[in-house]
């Protein structure tokens, strides 16, 4: 119950600040500036289209924001502790800084959660305002709602890393830039065909192509021959539990005095 209050606690702050429902409300208006041209001046979008279709439009234009929210949450989550001086009134209180340290974690993750449902509702309800609400096979709600959900195992490593960056050099500009730096290199990173190359996260953040449907892994095969996604989450935990544990043990022996 405590470790539930702390994430509380830390939702209260980030919900606290004006640039947090600025950005919500900007992901609302969002598929209307895109729906609305579309709407407009591409008229044939609405033939052999639905607004399943076109929240998978948008999800796929717009998902690079929610991406950044995640980023700027995760470096600055503990970087403006220590900036306004927080960060010692935070820490003398009963629970460990371990404890202190993941709840701040977890709150990012529910409020970039929150972030996905955002879109995903918003450009399913201007979809059907714009483009109708004809009944369709659940082939569509199984590929968009998939299309979110494979999303999620790349944009919680590259907020951990964020994350991670931030807590180690303090520094939030540092965390933001090495992290876009990365998701932006990861693809370069992921062509290499060295036999290591398998052991990288950029090669086994793309769970989609294990998937059975072949509407959602589109016949795509694994980066290296005889990979599984047992293998591709092993390598993603581990990942995970690496720097989450440097970040853990920086944050617990770090003097603020």
């Amino acid at each position: 119950m405590k470790f539930l209050s702390l994430v509380q606690n830390e939702i209260m702050k980030i919900t606290s600040k004006k640039s947090t429902w600025i950005f919500y409300i900007f992901l609302l208006l969002l598929s209307l500036f895109v729906g609305l041209p579309i709407k407009l001046w591409i008229p044939g979008f609405s033939d052999g289209h639905n607004y399943i279709s076109f929240a998978g439009t948008v999800f796929m234009v717009c998902s690079l924001f929610v991406t950044l929210f995640a980023l700027v949450l995760g470096a600055q989550t503990v970087t403006e502790e220590y900036k306004d001086g927080t960060i010692k009134q935070l820490l003398i209180r009963p629970a460990g800084r371990t404890a202190i340290l993941l709840s701040k974690y977890v709150a990012c993750v529910i409020m970039v959660l929150i972030a996905y449902a955002v879109l995903f509702l918003s450009s399913v309800a201007v979809g059907a305002a714009l483009f109708g609400t004809a009944e369709l096979p659940n082939e569509h709600f199984i590929v968009l709602s998939s299309s979110y959900w494979y999303s999620l195992p790349d944009m919680l490593f590259m907020f951990t890393l964020a994350f991670f960056i931030a807590t180690v050099f303090r520094s939030s500009a540092l965390a933001i830039t090495v992290a876009i730096v990365m998701n932006l290199a990861g693809s370069a990173f992921a062509a290499l065909q060295y036999n290591w190359a398998r052991y990288l996260i950029f090669n086994n953040t793309n769970w989609k192509i294990y998937d059975t449907d072949p509407l959602i892994n589109q016949g795509t095969p694994p980066p290296f021959p005889g990979m599984t996604f047992g293998f591709s989450l092993t390598i993603y935990v581990l990942h995970l539990v690496i720097l989450l544990g440097v970040t853990i043990l920086v944050f617990r022996k770090r003097d603020v005095a």
